[in-house]
């Protein structure tokens, strides 16, 4: 059975998508922290507002489409290492709220600024006319996925 171009095309982009999440994975593994509590620490400290004492897990698994276990688990683990506090609700002392400490606001900021300057980086090897094409066939197969979900 011959494959054809497209089929060909497709598994050399499937190879290439795992070697680029392989890549990310392999450098945020060296992090302090992992990147499912990265992204469960930055959404906490995204949701923050002055009036704000915290957030509720069960409004953390909802906005990240994740298990109320897999909250968790992960905010155990934040909070072992000192990156997140749980706190009661004042209005509702059997709610418990959770928040970024000033450690967890630190190495999120440090993680942040390691990106930028990873993806400026990328921008510079590239040049304009590439980084634009980049960023346009991205946008183009994010729309292409979402319209399959």
């Amino acid at each position: 059975m011959e494959i054809n171009k497209q089929e060909l095309l497709a598994e050399d982009l499937a190879e290439m998508l795992i070697q680029v999440k392989r890549f990310f994975s392999q450098a945020k593994s060296k992090k302090q922290i992992k990147p499912s509590e990265f992204t469960l620490l930055h959404t906490i400290i995204q949701c923050k507002n002055s009036e704000s004492k915290g957030i509720k897990a069960s409004d953390l698994s909802t906005h990240l489409q994740i298990t109320p276990a897999g909250v968790t688990h992960t905010i155990n683990s934040l909070e072992e290492g000192g990156y997140l506090e749980r706190l009661a609700d004042p209005s509702d002392r059997r709610i418990v709220l959770v928040r970024a400490t000033v450690k967890g606001e630190e190495i999120i900021e440090l993680m942040r600024m390691e990106h930028f300057k990873a993806l400026k980086g990328l921008t510079d090897s590239l040049g304009e006319h590439d980084t634009k094409e980049l960023i346009r066939l991205l946008s183009l197969s994010l729309i292409y996925f979402k319209k399959k979900r």
